[in-house]
């Protein structure tokens, strides 16, 4: 199963999330799903795993939720408004864009799906 925007409306659908999710724009859900798929899978220094059987209760390392848990994180934590389709006001002439805005680089629930301990770091090495 391919990880894109059905995959992770399907995940959705029965997660606390749902309603947020739905909220974005379905460029803005497909951007940060592409996004979250480049960000980890630099990180990781692999591909993410696209050929992955269905879920079976009990699973503990899938990287198609990883990468739908990021994906939201990414909305979530670059100021997207969700509903709007707008990000946070657009910078001053000579203002450097940050380039993290928050402290935390990926999700927690995204290293949990990759069998990762809350606060361990993923990195290469």
């Amino acid at each position: 199963m391919a990880i894109n925007l059905d995959g992770a409306n399907t995940y959705f659908k029965s997660h606390v999330k749902a309603k947020v999710w739905l909220e974005y724009s379905i460029p803005q859900r497909t951007n940060a799903i592409e996004q979250a798929k480049r960000d980890l899978s630099q990180e990781l220094g692999r591909p993410m795993d696209e050929n992955l059987s269905p879920y079976q209760y009990g699973d503990r390392r899938r990287d198609d939720f990883v990468v739908y848990e990021q994906a939201i994180y990414i909305l979530k934590q670059n100021g997207i408004v969700e509903g709007e389709g707008s990000a946070v006001p657009p910078l001053d002439a000579g203002e450097v864009q940050p380039e993290v805005i928050s402290n935390e680089k990926f999700a927690p629930a995204a290293l949990r799906w990759l069998g990762q301990a809350m606060g361990v770091v993923m990195g290469r090495g």
